[in-house]
């Protein structure tokens, strides 16, 4: 991977200087002027450097490959981190509040049945539902990765319509499953939705059975 930086020091006389890498949580590198990929200016304080970071003979980060930037490619590439850094707090959010409702929702499951509104066996089959989502997750990703018989998206989404979402959701983070499809994506959170309707529906007056 090509790492981005600015060169911080460099004697012009012997040739060689040092890059302060882009991420400031890196050391320093060593550049010496024969690494340049192409001949050109010679470099200057100050100056963007796009290059390959190998360890030499005396055991210190030295750049190769090395290549000015220009002001648009220091832009292009100082976006595309902005973008990756917004998806990835926007993926840490939703990680938190789906953790934050899976425990709400077990804990009211837990308060309904020892109020009496759910019957005890409710909670067993929950339990159970939720073990056999988790397992379906995983065969599902062992039959991609090993070219077997898949199990249809529909069934998945009827296991966490019927109570097992939060085994999904655990099951697609631990397992990285179907975390990246957004048309199946929208429809399990649908289900989450409809399957808390469904609790609220069955600890209602409307519910006769």
């Amino acid at each position: 991977m090509r790492d981005q930086g600015r060169l911080i020091e460099w004697f012009d006389d012997q040739g060689y200087g040092f890059i302060q890498p882009s991420d400031l949580t890196k050391d320093r590198v060593f550049l010496h002027i024969k690494s340049f990929t192409k001949p050109g200016p010679r470099p200057i304080v100050g100056c963007a450097l796009e290059y390959t970071v190998v360890i030499d003979e005396k055991a210190r980060y030295k750049a190769i490959e090395v290549a000015y930037l220009k002001a648009h490619q220091i832009q292009h590439i100082q976006q595309a981190k902005k973008s990756i850094q917004k998806q990835n707090t926007t993926l840490t959010n939703t990680v938190k509040i789906m953790q934050i409702l899976c425990i709400a929702y077990i804990l009211v499951i837990a308060g309904l049945t020892i109020l009496g509104f759910l019957q005890g066996i409710f909670l067993l089959i929950l339990c159970i539902i939720n073990g056999l989502t988790y397992w379906c997750y995983a065969q599902d990703k062992e039959a991609a990765q090993l070219g077997g018989k898949r199990i249809s998206e529909q069934f998945l989404h009827i296991l966490s319509f019927i109570g097992g979402w939060p085994a999904a959701w655990l099951a697609q983070q631990k397992l990285r499953h179907k975390t990246k499809k957004q048309p199946f994506q929208r429809i399990y959170f649908c289900t989450i939705a409809f399957n808390i309707l469904l609790i609220i529906w069955l600890v209602s007056p409307f519910n006769q059975l």
